[in-house]
Order: C-alpha cells, then structure tokens, then sequence
C-alpha cells in the first residue's frame, strides 16, 4: 500500500465527488426510466392496451428527466460563473 501525499488526495476530491454525482444521475435516470416502463406494462396489462401506455410512460420519463438534467446543469454552470471576470459588462 503506498502513501499518498495530503496534497494529491485534496486535488482527487473532485475528481470522486465528480464520478460520485454522475454514478448518482446515472443511476436515477435508470431507475425513473424503468419504474415508468414497468408501470406502463402494468397499466397496459389491466386494460389491454399494450404498448400504448408503455410507451408514452418510456418517452415521458426519457423526455422529463432529459430536460431536468439539462435545467439543472444550466443552473450549475450559473452558479460557477457567478462572479467570474469575463461576465463584467465595460463601461
């Protein structure tokens, strides 16, 4: 087991808080997306509609999670640029 400096391990805390966040997003995106399908399934089975709720559940859980991961990431890249030179307006 080597010994890593104090240093190197501050600098990797981003890194894993990084691959930590997208395993997270990942992961939801997923489970949403299958929860849906598989309530479609259901619906689809009491009324015999198959794959018409199937579907439509699929593509609205693909549609929302893409347009909430989309806002969010606006609002992060938002929240770093807070402040930063480059957004000054010159006089």
């Amino acid at each position: 087991m080597a010994v890593v400096p104090a240093g190197e391990r501050r600098d990797q805390r981003g890194t894993w808080s990084g691959f930590s966040n997208a395993f997270s997003h990942a992961f939801e995106m997923a489970a949403v997306t299958v929860l849906f399908v598989l309530f479609g399934l259901w619906i689809d089975g009491r009324f015999g509609t198959r794959p018409l709720f199937t579907v439509v559940l699929g593509l609205l859980a693909v549609i929302g999670l893409a347009a909430r991961a989309y806002y969010t990431y606006l609002a992060q890249v938002e929240r770093e640029e807070e402040g930063k030179p480059w957004l000054h307006k010159n006089p």
